[in-house]
């Protein structure tokens, strides 16, 4: 009992510092470090917990990205060196996330089912949310929440709702601000947009590891079609443009093919002369 009240002690603690500390703390742990304010075998139980292994996880991504930071050229150090150095640096890091990964990914299956058990109206709400970057409501954290949308049992569900944001934005964006300009929303529905096209492309992995699974071969995307769908929303009089240009680009192959066939027709009709 003791443990377990100095393990949450530790996670309240923990959960209030800065991010920068936070990822700091975690790093100096990871590398062997023992803080002064609790013992590791307090800290590593902590930083692994569910309430905290999302942060946890998302620390050591980011120190694994600011490599560098954490380890600063030394002077007369070449930069070939100082990168020798880091790499060792940074596969620890990397090895020391799978079992904080594991943690996530257990929370994120269990999160996927609360959301594939809402309603309609509900699902399609904390999409939006999730799209517009708005708070997760606690105690999921974003990281969560995102994985929890990719997975296989959500993935589809959330796929269609993409389809229906990319052909009317409006309908799902919160209202424009008094005044706003129509460069300034156009700039505001194509962010939106670009946000959408980027998360279906994640939730097309989750789409076709179902599909795996109930023995059917993924279907690769139609990105011809979901181009020219995507111009005729944004530019339609360009797109009549072009369609009218290669109607006329046919019909003059069309009519060239005939000259050419009847050409072929009265040679044969002549003869060898």
């Amino acid at each position: 009992m003791a443990d377990a009240q100095r393990i949450a002690a530790e996670i309240k603690r923990l959960s209030q510092m800065s991010e920068d500390a936070f990822m700091g703390m975690v790093v100096e742990y990871v590398m062997g470090g023992t803080d002064k304010r609790a013992p590791r075998e307090v800290q590593g139980p902590a930083l692994h917990d569910p309430r905290l292994a999302p942060r946890t996880l998302e620390a050591l991504k980011t120190a694994v990205r600011r490599a560098k930071f954490f380890n600063p050229i030394q002077e007369g150090e070449s930069k070939k060196r100082q990168k020798a150095r880091i790499a060792p640096w940074q596969e620890t890091i990397k090895t020391a996330m799978r079992p904080v990964e594991d943690v996530v990914d257990d929370l994120a299956h269990e999160h996927a089912k609360e959301l594939a058990a809402l309603d309609d109206d509900s699902f399609v709400d904390r999409w939006t949310g999730f799209i517009l970057d708005e708070p997760v409501p606690a105690p999921t954290s974003p990281w969560v929440e995102a994985l929890a949308f990719r997975s296989p049992r959500v993935a589809v569900r959330a796929a269609g709702i993409c389809r229906q944001m990319l052909e009317e934005p409006a309908r799902f964006m919160p209202e424009p601000p008094p005044g706003e300009s129509g460069n300034a929303q156009e700039r505001r529905i194509d962010g939106f947009r670009r946000r959408v096209e980027s998360e279906a492309r994640f939730l097309r992995y989750g789409v076709q590891y179902r599909e795996a699974r109930e023995g059917r071969m993924p279907s690769e995307p139609n990105v011809r079609l979901q181009a020219l769908n995507l111009l005729g929303e944004r530019h339609p009089e360009e797109l009549m443009k072009l369609l009218r240009q290669e109607r006329g680009g046919e019909l003059e192959r069309a009519a060239e093919a005939r000259r050419q066939r009847r050409a072929l027709r009265r040679a044969a009709r002549q003869g060898p002369q």
